[in-house]
C-alpha cells in the first residue's frame, strides 16, 4: 500500500515525489566483519535524506494524507441506517388518502392479545366443557365464508368433501379421519373450533392464522359437509318437509 501511495505522488508531483522506500539491510551478527559499503550507495542515501526533509516532500505528503482522510469522511457520511426513512405516529404523509401514517387495522386481522370477554366464542368452552351449539348467528354468508377458509387452511388435508383424503395424504402425509365418522358426527361444534385453535395430533394450531370468526364459520361448514350424507327428514323444517313429500 505505501509502494502504491508512493507511485500516485511521484504522477502527481514528478521529481519532487520520493521514491519507494527499500527496507534496511540486516544487521551483521556479533563478531561478523562489517562489509564495505559503496561510495555510491552513501551519496544515494544522503539525497534521499535531503529529499525528505525536504519542505516539497512534507508538503505533499500531508497533501495525499488529506485527501485520504476526506474521501474517507465522504463515504461514510451516509445516515440512511442511523436516520431510516420510516414514518412516525401520527405524522402527516401523502401515501395514504386521509393523509396520516396512523391506519386503521386491516379487516380479519388476528389479535395476538386482547380482552377476551365471550368465552364460549374465544376458546369454544363453557365451564371447561365443549360448546355444542354456535356462538354466533348461522347465515348463507358465514357458511360461505367458511367454505372458503376451509378450501384454503383445511382441504389440503381433509379434503375437499371432508374425507380426509387431501392432496399431501396421497404424498405420505398421515391421513386424518373422515369427517362423516360416527365419532366425528357426535361431536360437539366446539371440538372443531378447539382443534384449529390448538392442533391435535400432526396437526399444527392455527390460532396465529385463522381468526375466531373464521374458525366458527369453519366449524359451521363443516357442520354441513356432515349434514350433506346424513341428514334426515326430521332436521328439515316442516315446510320444507312437506314439500318433499309432495315430491316423493
Amino acid at each position: 500500500m505505501i509502494a502504491s501511495f508512493m507511485r500516485v505522488a511521484r504522477k502527481l508531483w514528478g521529481a519532487h515525489a520520493p521514491r519507494v522506500l527499500r527496507p534496511a539491510p540486516r544487521r551483521a551478527k556479533w563478531g561478523a566483519r562489517r562489509q564495505p559499503q559503496s561510495v555510491f550507495a552513501a551519496r544515494r542515501r544522503e539525497r534521499h535524506a535531503r529529499r525528505v526533509r525536504s519542505p516539497e516532500f512534507v508538503s505533499t505528503l500531508v497533501l495525499l494524507t488529506l485527501s485520504y482522510a476526506v474521501l474517507l469522511l465522504f463515504a461514510g457520511c451516509r445516515q440512511d441506517m442511523y436516520n431510516q426513512p420510516k414514518a412516525k405516529t401520527y405524522s402527516a404523509t401523502e401515501f395514504f388518502e386521509n393523509g396520516t401514517s396512523a391506519q386503521p387495522i386491516p379487516p380479519h386481522t388476528v389479535e395476538y392479545h386482547g380482552f377476551r370477554g365471550n368465552e364460549a366464542f374465544y376458546t369454544g368452552l363453557t365451564n371447561g366443557v365443549l360448546v355444542a351449539q354456535l356462538p354466533m348467528r348461522l347465515t348463507p354468508a358465514l357458511l360461505e365464508r367458511g367454505r372458503e377458509r376451509y378450501d384454503i387452511y383445511c382441504a389440503v388435508c381433509h379434503g375437499m368433501s371432508g374425507e380426509g383424503n387431501g392432496e399431501i395424504v396421497h404424498r405420505g402425509f398421515p391421513a386424518p379421519p373422515s369427517y362423516h365418522s360416527e365419532r366425528l358426527r357426535n361431536a360437539p361444534i366446539g371440538h372443531f373450533y378447539d382443534v384449529i385453535t390448538n392442533g391435535y395430533g400432526v396437526m399444527y394450531p392455527y390460532a396465529s392464522r385463522v381468526e375466531p370468526s373464521d374458525r366458527w364459520a369453519i366449524a359451521a361448514y363443516i357442520r354441513a359437509l356432515q349434514l350433506s350424507r346424513h341428514a334426515e327428514m326430521t332436521d328439515l323444517p316442516p315446510n320444507e318437509q312437506k314439500r318433499l313429500e309432495q315430491i316423493r
